[in-house]
């Protein structure tokens, strides 16, 4: 299968992480080749605020995704002091976001393959309205928290290439998504931002058990 056409250098140099999230994101949903790679972007953008290209491999997208959660969990701390000692305020925010556990497969007792695509999966589906609620409502780096959703999507559109069974991946009931953002949408601004650094501490402890396991897979 031939690639599509190379970008030119002032082509490359426009692309923000979020474009080129989306970009990744139309371009595993119409299945259309990967294109060239890309080369440095401008100046004002640093190498490392890059989201991997469609080719990299699934532990790369983690780790960009990993990379820009750290990002935004840096600037709520110096901003607005949600730090790593704010667990007490965390622990009385229950969400009932999706954790990986020893029964889903992910770890090195017990491995299994099929299980561990399956949950992971449907975690990363279980996140999506967290993540909307984060897109909407982090008052920061707004091209950080949009390219932490659209990146999310990439990813889980990869792992569903790789589950056998896709009917055996739960998709959240419609309700239930309509219920919590209700709820969300009703908290005053401290505890949105509580809820949201909440979000990100979740998703990067998910995300990190997914590295390890689909490291070996």
């Amino acid at each position: 299968m031939s690639q599509g056409p190379s970008l030119t250098s002032h082509q490359r140099g426009a692309f923000s992480p979020v474009a080129f999230s989306l970009g990744l994101l139309l371009v595993m949903a119409t299945a259309l080749p990967t294109p060239g790679h890309l080369g440095r972007d401008s100046k004002d953008e640093a190498t490392s605020n890059r989201p991997p290209l469609i080719s990299a491999d699934k532990m790369e997208i983690i780790k960009y995704i990993l990379g820009r959660i750290s990002a935004l969990k840096k600037e709520m701390c110096d901003k607005y002091n949600k730090c790593e000692d704010s667990k007490e305020a965390l622990a009385e925010n229950n969400l009932h976001l999706p954790k990986l556990a020893e029964k889903d497969g992910c770890f090195q007792s017990g491995f299994n393959q099929d299980t561990c695509l399956t949950r992971i999966a449907t975690g990363l589906l279980e996140f999506q309205v967290h993540l909307k609620y984060l897109q909407a409502n982090y008052e920061g780096d707004k091209e950080n928290a949009n390219s932490v959703y659209f990146s999310t999507k990439v990813l889980l559109q990869m792992l569903m290439e790789k589950v056998k069974n896709q009917d055996e991946v739960t998709t959240p009931d419609p309700t239930t998504d309509t219920g919590l953002q209700a709820i969300l949408k009703s908290q005053d601004k401290w505890l949105k931002q509580t809820t949201i650094h909440l979000i990100l501490r979740n998703l990067e402890d998910f995300l990190q058990f997914s590295l390890r396991a689909v490291r070996v897979m």
